[in-house]
């Protein structure tokens, strides 16, 4: 059976209309077992193995906007006080209307890895408006959780460079900004290749209207990155 094992020696959740919080106290703990999930003023950590969640750590949540690469993200993000360290498992971001800052229902996962770190930008894999839903296969470090506008798509490559595509969503052309050398597979829900191509201007007008994935290769690192795009 699926549990959430409490510590109690200091652990409690706030919240009122400003900030909530999970709060673990110094030599208080918190495990999530695995497969099972806790659940922060609308922030869902399903783990996919035992999570043990140490004091002194807070998960706060705060009703206001950071600014990602230039943008606004929506008016809701998390911070971990001490990293969720070498995640693996799904991340859903809750939001309400009024969270939306201006950002449309076609948002992406933005999760930072250190306070002094980098954004990262990732899919959401559920296509249900007021939630984002992200699945992590490969483990990461958790530090700062929150969405922003998927109609630019930008992902960080290497820490350092990334990758641009717009717009998104887009009924002509998909224009991919990026300094080093590409090759671009685009896939359509059946998982079938429609498109292979090292161009960075890819004309998809003559596509039925539908949501594929943009597999994207940097050739000099061999690093892949996928992008949702949405044909309209």
């Amino acid at each position: 059976m699926n549990k959430l094992t409490i510590t109690f020696l200091f652990v409690f959740i706030f919240s009122n209309s400003l900030i909530a919080q999970l709060v673990v106290g110094e030599n208080a703990s918190v495990t999530v077992a695995e497969n099972a999930s806790v659940t922060v003023a609308g922030l869902e950590i399903n783990s996919n193995s035992d999570m043990v969640i140490s004091g002194p750590n807070s998960i706060d949540r705060n009703l206001t906007s950071v600014s990602i690469n230039g943008a606004e993200s929506m008016a809701r993000h998390y911070t971990i006080s001490d990293n969720l360290s070498s995640y693996t498992g799904t991340i859903v971001y809750n939001y309400a209307d009024e969270d939306m800052n201006g950002i449309s229902h076609f948002a992406a996962l933005q999760v930072l890895d250190s306070p002094d770190g980098t954004w990262m930008n990732y899919a959401d894999e559920d296509e249900v408006d007021n939630s984002v839903t992200h699945y992590f296969e490969n483990a990461v470090e958790i530090n700062s959780v929150t969405a922003n506008d998927a109609t630019l798509s930008i992902e960080t490559v290497d820490g350092e460079m990334t990758i641009s595509i717009f717009p998104n969503p887009t009924s002509n052309t998909i224009n991919v900004v990026f300094d080093k050398e590409l090759e671009l597979s685009l896939f359509n829900m059946l998982g079938q290749q429609v498109i292979k191509t090292s161009n960075k201007n890819i004309d998809i007008s003559n596509f039925e209207k539908g949501t594929y994935i943009l597999v994207v290769e940097n050739i000099e690192t061999g690093n892949f990155t996928n992008f949702k795009i949405i044909k309209e």
